[in-house]
């Protein structure tokens, strides 16, 4: 979306509840709307806000195992000018929620729109499994780091093959030694396609 010639879209995107971004051929942010600092707020997000965004390779913000999938699919839209869509999670600590994203050709330039779109909201319940108390000693690998899914918000138990707990402290307030990976469950379910 073009800066000069946007000004009708933008103004009719910036309310929209969804949350919204462009994306020029780069992969670079153009445009961010107001629900994406809601939700950057809401999530955690601090220092994400839109204003910071803008130049910044969309690609810094994807969690860097599922990186290849969205630049795969974001090129693809891009080159054959062809809607992208995807489905993943993105709970917090008390809400399930699933999120349809389309990637659309800007039709005001050689970019693209993301519209990320709220499918699923609904107060957490046992399927995410029983919460753990936040114990540091149970998920700080060897490198200092705690990983939590980047869809399903579960923490990997340091050393463990696979074995991933629902720790609402860690959503709620991030350690400062986070790293984002993907659990095998969410791994199958929204990108057996590449796994």
């Amino acid at each position: 979306m073009s800066q000069e010639s946007g000004g009708g879209l933008k103004k009719k995107l910036e309310k929209d509840a969804s949350v919204i971004y462009a994306l020029d051929k780069d992969l670079r942010i153009t445009y961010c709307n107001e629900a994406w600092d809601r939700f950057a707020i809401e999530n955690g997000g601090r220092g994400l806000e839109r204003e910071r965004q803008s130049g910044r390779s969309v690609m810094e913000v994807v969690p860097r195992p599922l990186q290849p999938f969205f630049e795969k699919g974001y090129r693809r839209a891009l080159q054959k000018r062809e809607n992208w869509e995807h489905t993943y999670e993105c709970s917090s600590s008390t809400i399930y929620r699933t999120y349809r994203m389309a990637a659309y050709p800007d039709p005001e330039s050689s970019g693209l729109v993301v519209v990320n779109s709220l499918i699923t909201e609904r107060p957490l319940t046992s399927e995410h499994g029983s919460a753990k108390a936040a114990s540091d000693s149970v998920y700080v690998d060897s490198y200092g780091l705690i990983t939590v899914c980047c869809h399903c918000r579960r923490t990997h138990r340091a050393g463990s093959i696979g074995a991933w707990d629902w720790v609402p402290a860690y959503v709620e307030n991030p350690p400062p030694m986070v790293s984002h990976g993907i659990c095998e469950v969410c791994m199958n379910l929204y990108y057996s396609v590449i796994y």
